[in-house]
């Protein structure tokens, strides 16, 4: 594993790159859940796995959060983009991958859907246990006060360690992601889609994935874990099932 710091459009986003022992032209690009850290169990974990199968992967914390540059007034889903595209033309610079697998859990697997909409160089999108709206875990009014108040409080488990990191989220975050309709937005991917959905998830309903899946272009793809929840990563038998479920799928074996 190599950390490194990749320049974005408001200053530079801490990312750890895992390298294959056998190169290949196949890169994946992991995005966190809302407000959730790079260093997060399922997504070292799933890093570890692509990398065994031949891929180079770069998990990242967005613009504003953890050890990334910029403010948490900066984290939107616009932004999100902006970061992945200056990973993605990162990488290139330095090789010549033909396969960009674009994937991560909750939000980052959303956010993952809707970037490759917009950039025709994403080759296969992974999401796992995704909303149907940027907002759709938050309630009517928990959003009201949201904008009443101007910004939300949320806590995060700080990575191997007992304490938590606090995040005021100013309300500018649900301005930015009102713009994106993802189910409007599905109906235009046409890159190979696996759609992941968790059994006990009462996050993300298995109906609320399904609700992407039958809306989606084929190819496509559609996983239901059984006995898995919404925060498999604090478990890691339950990790390592879930990733020889989801990377046995055909479009990212190949």
């Amino acid at each position: 594993m190599e950390g490194i710091k990749i320049q974005s459009s408001k200053g530079k986003i801490a990312v750890v790159i895992h390298r294959p022992r056998i190169k290949t032209e196949k890169l994946a690009i992991l995005c966190p859940g809302h407000l959730d850290s790079k260093d997060y169990s399922h997504l070292v974990y799933l890093a570890n796995d692509l990398a065994v199968l031949g891929y180079t992967v770069v998990r990242f914390d967005p613009t504003g959060t953890w050890d990334s540059d910029g403010s948490i007034s900066d984290y939107t889903t616009t932004q999100c983009f902006v970061d992945i595209r200056s990973i993605i033309e990162y990488m290139l610079r330095a090789e010549n991958f033909k396969d960009i697998l674009l994937g991560g859990h909750s939000r980052g697997g959303v956010v993952s859907k809707l970037y490759a909409v917009r950039d025709p160089r994403v080759s296969v999108v992974l999401a796992i246990m995704p909303p149907y709206s940027l907002i759709r875990t938050v309630n009517k009014d928990k959003i009201e006060k949201w904008k009443v108040e101007g910004f939300r409080t949320s806590v995060r488990d700080i990575p191997n360690s007992q304490e938590k990191k606090e995040f005021k989220v100013p309300y500018s975050e649900v301005e930015d992601g009102k713009q994106y309709d993802v189910l409007n937005d599905v109906e235009k991917l046409h890159t190979p889609l696996i759609l992941v959905a968790g059994e006990l998830d009462d996050v993300i309903l298995p109906e609320d994935v399904r609700l992407i899946y039958n809306k989606a272009n084929e190819p496509k793809q559609f996983i239901l874990l059984e006995g898995i929840n919404h925060d498999y990563r604090h478990n890691i038998d339950e990790i390592k099932k879930v990733n020889q479920l989801v990377l046995a799928t055909e479009y990212i074996v190949k």
